[in-house]
């Protein structure tokens, strides 16, 4: 279905952190040898649908295949938190009057097309739907419809979504495993995620 003949849903792709805890830009690293990038991309390329990648100016994320195939957005604000990359691609979804935005995380490699098209087939236009933590907690990925797009303009500074998202009656949340939630923060944090797709290659468990 589609609303004022904008797109169903539109994916935005956050990669504009400073990586203090990593030591400097996570998207120029390599996971296996593949781009941290690639590996998110190559999930939301699977749904189909237009994707932004919003990125700072001083980073330069590394990608496999064409470049050409997203959109590259730079939040020239980015050194004032997380709230500004969801605030820039919240905007370009109202400008491109899409039915729902969906957020995903560059450094979050192990999360799956399959979990992407529940989080989307779950979101109406009215309603927000993010994944559930081991600790009960919602965060993302997660599914904004079009009229909830407002909740991401409210926040300001390091306010991420899962402010919003955690509060009471806010949105709904969406089961998914923690092997497909681990996100890369730290050097050590790349080296297990390079063991962990080992042992899931290994015992014939790839990402889907």
């Amino acid at each position: 279905m589609m609303r004022n003949d904008g797109p169903d849903i539109y994916i935005a792709l956050l990669c504009a952190g400073a990586g203090a805890r990593f030591g400097g830009d996570k998207m120029a690293a390599t996971l296996e040898d593949k781009p941290l990038l690639t590996w998110s991309l190559e999930a939301a390329r699977a749904l189909g649908a237009p994707i932004m990648i919003i990125t700072a100016p001083d980073h330069r994320p590394v990608l496999d295949g064409n470049r050409q195939e997203v959109e590259w957005h730079i939040n020239t604000d980015a050194a004032s938190g997380m709230a500004s990359s969801l605030i820039l691609a919240a905007r370009h979804a109202q400008a491109r009057k899409t039915e729902r935005l969906l957020v995903m995380l560059g450094d979050m490699p192990f999360v799956s097309s399959a979990t992407l098209r529940r989080l989307v087939a779950q979101t109406r236009s009215d309603s927000i739907v993010a994944c559930r933590y081991p600790d009960t907690k919602l965060g993302p990925p997660a599914c904004f419809g079009a009229v909830r797009l407002s909740v991401l303009l409210s926040l300001s500074g390091d306010t991420g979504a899962r402010a919003v998202l955690n509060q009471p009656g806010m949105a709904c949340g969406l089961d998914v495993t923690s092997e497909e939630l681990f996100d890369i923060d730290t050097v050590a944090d790349l080296a297990e995620a390079g063991q962990r797709q080992a042992a899931a290659r290994h015992a014939g468990r790839m990402r889907v």
